[in-house]
């Protein structure tokens, strides 16, 4: 599979390049890049990923010496992000509070990282959820706080069943959502590849509450994870996190771990996409000899079938069945393949909490089912 085959998916409207530019290259080019995307937009009917960017254009160029009209518009937004991320750190503090004094040791993931440490302002990166990781031991002490704090889990998941899952969705009585994760990648849990992250990771803090956020590295590698083109995320946003964590911490990105870490997780694909956009949009941003290293690497073949499969537009009721075995397959780390394949049927009894393992071929079919006359 050649790596630039990306089916036209994954990759950002010119507008939205424009918006890009605008948010992160030097004033002078930023200007230019914003007038132009004034002149293909109107400024009142714009789509919400490049909202979310007026914050960061506003820091951009608030000192301009040029007449930007818009200049008090963004100035409005930046404020009230400022504003409405305080109210997030505050329910964030409260959660961190609660687990160290319960000696339980935190890492704060994604939206959290980013705005609290790698972007260093609080009034641009817009906070869409809290994630915050834990030891996979502290796990069930962790799900019980946050159910005292008043956070309810999403769905439930019993003691037995935290091994095999990667974390647990809540929300508080605003509906405001948090991820709570013991596993930073949906990947080979028996290794305990968690280490290494918590190993390398650095402090921060939040308030006067000291936490965890993954080194450069591991942050730029945790994106690929929602570059895949079958997730939610719209490319304009890990464009713009890509482009934070290489603005303050481009000199500590150990470019070689990077791919190496990329094939150990079977992450080549989304790693490519993202650093080609990177570079395109800005060209200082990824060294060239990174990506003609990274275009030699051979992509795996569980990792072109599982993307050719759930790049489908139509996901059938068989596409859906190999979802779930492509995510056992990201759980295991044993390389026999009579384990992989005769190992799932065990998996699905204890995930889906079955008495009895020939109970699996009745659920699949009546799970399957359920999906087809949805």
């Amino acid at each position: 599979m050649n790596q630039a085959d990306n089916s036209k998916q994954g990759y950002p409207t010119p507008e939205q390049e424009l918006v890009l530019q605008a948010a992160f290259l030097p004033q002078e080019v930023a200007i230019t890049a914003w007038h132009k995307w004034l002149e293909a937009i109107d400024i009142e009917d714009h789509d919400t990923e490049s909202y979310h960017l007026f914050p960061f254009i506003y820091r951009n160029l608030s000192d301009s010496q040029l007449d930007i009209p818009e200049i008090v518009r963004l100035k409005g937004v930046y404020k009230r992000r400022w504003y409405e991320n305080k109210i997030v750190f505050a329910k964030l503090t409260t959660i961190l509070t609660v687990f160290q004094e319960a000696g339980i040791k935190t890492l704060l993931l994604k939206d959290a990282a980013l705005a609290t440490h790698y972007c260093q302002d609080n009034g641009c990166r817009y906070i869409y959820h809290l994630d915050i990781l834990v030891s996979p031991a502290d796990a069930s002490a962790a799900i019980a706080l946050l159910k005292n704090m008043g956070w309810q889990p999403k769905t439930h998941i019993s003691e037995r069943l935290i091994s095999v899952y990667q974390g647990l969705g809540f929300e508080d009585k605003s509906k405001y959502p948090l991820n709570l994760q013991w596993h930073v990648f949906p990947s080979a849990f028996q290794d305990n590849p968690n280490d290494e992250f918590w190993q390398r990771a650095i402090t921060t803090k939040v308030g006067d509450i000291s936490t965890y956020v993954l080194e450069p590295t591991h942050q730029l590698l945790s994106l690929c994870l929602q570059v895949y083109p079958w997730t939610t995320l719209l490319p304009i946003r890990w464009l713009t996190d890509a482009t934070i964590i290489l603005n303050s911490s481009q000199t500590y990105i150990d470019w070689n771990r990077l791919i190496e870490q990329a094939q150990r997780y079977q992450l080549i694909l989304p790693l490519t996409l993202m650093l080609n956009q990177l570079k395109k949009l800005f060209p200082d941003s990824v060294p060239t000899a990174i990506l003609e290293q990274l275009a030699q690497v051979q992509v795996s073949q569980f990792e072109q079938i599982e993307y050719q499969i759930k790049t489908k537009q139509n996901i059938s009721v068989l596409n859906a069945f190999f979802f779930r075995y492509f995510h056992y397959l990201r759980s295991v780390s044993n390389n026999n393949l009579a384990f992989k394949l005769f190992g799932f049927p065990k998996y699905l009894q204890y995930v889906w909490e079955l008495e009895y393992i020939w109970e699996v071929p009745y659920q699949v079919m009546v799970r399957g089912m359920r999906r087809m006359l949805r």
